[in-house]
């Protein structure tokens, strides 16, 4: 099973430290047709878990991120509430994004491993929340290189970062150790140590964007 710590001293391995809609004018009401409706807002609202003082997230919601026999990735939905944040007004994102990092780390359960997911994050990673400032989520991590074909890598990499980016309030993401942003390789081979987004990782997604069927 990944770690998941709120941060953490890093393993050095491969990877490299490196520095409008319009309304209406008329008054009466009127029936819209689904196709005029802008996307997502006829989406169901996921199920919430949440208790006093928390809510849960709507649209499609956070995902985590598991491989499939073809080697792409697929997300698997997660409900996780959203925590008010202590003496502050609104939501808690950094501790939605904790959780579903834990999720993340904790692999795919027993149906999901029957349908042929799997991970390339080891069971000697660490993850954990760094930071969340304006969109961009500083994810320490442990381990992400060790025993770990370097092949496999941007495969991990990616797991972290979409699923990331499918938390409430993160629109990047940027991996650390020991506070320093690390250079990460993308889909092509490049490295960065810029941040993050989904769509640097389009590539590896299954465009069927779902499970495949349990045999």
């Amino acid at each position: 099973m990944v770690q998941v710590l709120a941060a953490g001293a890093l393993a050095a391995g491969v990877l490299a430290a490196a520095g409008a809609c319009g309304t209406p004018a008329d008054e009466q009401a009127r029936a819209i047709a689904s196709a005029e409706v802008p996307y997502g807002l006829l989406a169901p609202e996921q199920p919430s878990t949440a208790g006093d003082g928390a809510t849960a997230t709507s649209g499609p919601g956070p995902r985590a991120y598991f491989l499939t026999t073809g080697q792409l990735l697929v997300p698997v939905a997660v409900p996780v509430a959203v925590p008010a944040a202590a003496g502050a007004p609104g939501p808690d994102e950094a501790a939605a994004l904790g959780a579903l990092l834990q999720r993340l780390g904790a692999g795919p359960d027993e149906g999901e491993r029957a349908r042929g997911l799997a991970s390339a994050l080891g069971p000697d990673v660490a993850l954990g929340v760094e930071g969340l400032r304006e969109g961009v989520a500083r994810i320490a991590v442990d381990g992400l290189g060790d025993n770990l074909a370097v092949d496999r890598l941007p495969l991990a990499v990616a797991q972290v970062v979409l699923t990331a980016t499918s938390a409430p309030g993160v629109q990047a993401v940027q991996l650390v150790r020991e506070g320093q942003v690390l250079e990460v390789p993308l889909p092509g081979g490049q490295r960065t140590a810029e941040p993050l987004r989904a769509g640097d990782y389009a590539s590896l997604r299954d465009p069927r964007g779902a499970p495949p069927p349990a045999s």
